[in-house]
C-alpha cells in the first residue's frame, strides 16, 4: 500500500507539558487524502497518531492494525527526517 505525506504542520506543545508534537495530511494510493492526523510524544519518549476527530469522536478509524502501523511509521519517518 502507497502511503504518502502531503503536509506536515510542525506544532510542539511538548516542552509546555503537552504532548502534541505537530499535525499530518496523508494520501494513501493517490486515491484517497485523510487530513489532520495529529503526532503525539507518550511520557516514554514513543511517538503515535490520533486520527481526526470531531466532537470527540473519530472521523476516520482504520480497520486492520496493519494499516494503522503503516501510516504511524509513515509519518514517524517524515517527522525524523525533517527534525535532523
Amino acid at each position: 500500500m502507497n502511503i504518502k505525506v502531503v503536509k506536515f504542520y510542525p506544532f510542539s506543545t511538548y516542552y509546555n507539558g503537552g504532548r502534541l508534537i505537530g499535525y499530518a495530511d496523508i494520501e494513501i494510493e493517490g486515491l484517497f487524502r485523510i487530513r489532520g492526523i495529529k503526532l503525539l510524544k507518550n511520557r516514554y519518549g514513543g511517538l503515535y497518531i490520533q486520527m481526526p476527530t470531531v466532537g470527540g469522536r473519530e472521523v476516520v478509524e482504520p480497520i486492520s492494525k496493519d494499516i494503522t502501523e503503516s501510516i504511524r511509521r509513515e509519518i514517524v519517518d517524515f517527522y525524523k527526517a525533517i527534525v535532523v
